[in-house]
């Protein structure tokens, strides 16, 4: 087993660790959860372990992570679409993520235009937050955790809790993507804040569509 194996499953298990904490009242929804490093002391794991469990979590949208602030309770246990990141019977093969990714074509240019409609001054701060960050990152040869986090940001922007549940399949697909992202996906991000900025839910599909044929073409032809 690989050290980066064991790191995921350690992160699993704290995650559930977490989950019952608010399961048996410890930590209330909307309530703060214990700093990092009292998580640390806790459950006796690493700060690595810790950081990528809470990063989970906030994924699926049970907590939210508040710079300055902490970690707050935002959400109950995940249901059955919201199963966390890693946990599925086996690795995604290519055949999986042409299937998660022919979903998405059809979901997020719908969200998109949604959120086109209803996105707040918070929630434009956060996408557009999560674009500069995707920038950076390309720019460094890395992938950020906001190049998954913009998707979930204007999923949040919906205003609609179903929209957030059923994004949970992005967050397995990124999961399982394999190929880093690049300058054209720093523009697609950017060509969808803008349109979700102007209140455009037309160009938000479009833009969207746009996106994700980019992604597809990368996967039909490598």
């Amino acid at each position: 087993m690989t050290q980066r194996t064991r790191r995921k499953k350690l992160s699993e298990e704290v995650s559930e660790q977490i989950l019952a904490m608010i399961d048996d009242g410890e930590v209330a929804v909307g309530g703060q959860l214990p700093t990092e490093g009292e998580l640390v002391e806790m459950f006796n794991v690493s700060r690595t372990s810790v950081r990528e469990a809470v990063k989970s979590l906030a994924a699926v949208g049970v907590l939210e992570i508040r710079p300055g602030m902490g970690t707050f309770v935002v959400g109950a246990r995940p249901g059955p679409l919201r199963s966390l990141p890693g946990q599925r019977s086996g690795p995604l093969d290519k055949s999986d993520l042409l299937e998660l990714l022919e979903f998405r074509q059809i979901f997020e240019p719908a969200a998109a235009a949604l959120a086109a409609s209803r996105a707040t001054p918070e929630d434009l701060e956060e996408m557009h937050r999560c674009v500069e960050e995707l920038a950076r990152g390309v720019a460094e040869g890395i992938r950020p955790p906001e190049d998954l986090g913009f998707h979930l940001a204007l999923a949040r922007a919906t205003k609609n809790s179903a929209v957030v549940d059923v994004s949970s399949l992005t967050v397995r697909f990124y999961e399982a993507d394999v190929y880093m992202p690049d300058e054209l996906d720093v523009e697609g991000h950017r060509e969808i804040y803008e349109a979700i900025k102007n209140g455009d839910p037309d160009a938000a599909r479009q833009a969207m569509d746009a996106h994700l044929e980019e992604i597809e073409c990368r996967y039909r032809e490598r």
